[in-house]
């Protein structure tokens, strides 16, 4: 009878309670100017080993995961209600609407507007 050997332990990421403890601070501080040298202290880390080990924790560099998830609030918030977008975008970390849109289209590949109309439609 042959054991299998246990998966080979990966070197170099964040444990699942520093994941979890920054992006719990990413989500509840997303209109806030989130610098990555602030997101390293709430670890305790240095900024360039947090950034090596956040990217290969999740797979992407913190301030690309900051960005998808202010997008991802900012698309719910357009979703629920009609909150003018130039408020929706400083609600969500934006410096103004035009970063907003700029952001938003190279991200989903619409603006901020088009995809708002697409999700509202009416499909009576």
């Amino acid at each position: 009878m042959q054991l299998s050997s246990p998966p080979p332990r990966q070197h170099g990421g964040l444990p699942h309670w520093q994941i979890q403890r920054v992006t719990d601070y990413i989500d509840a501080n997303l209109a806030a100017t989130l610098r990555t040298e602030r997101l390293a202290a709430t670890l305790g880390l240095s900024v360039s080993h947090f950034t090596r080990a956040f990217k290969h924790s999740v797979g992407v560099p913190p301030r690309v995961y900051v960005l998808r998830r202010r997008l991802a609030a900012a698309c719910d918030a357009m979703v629920a209600s009609s909150t003018p977008l130039t408020t929706i975008a400083h609600a969500h970390g934006f410096c103004d609407q035009s970063h907003f849109t700029r952001s938003f289209h190279d991200v989903i590949g619409l603006s901020p507007h088009v995809w708002r109309a697409q999700q509202n439609r009416c499909l009576f």
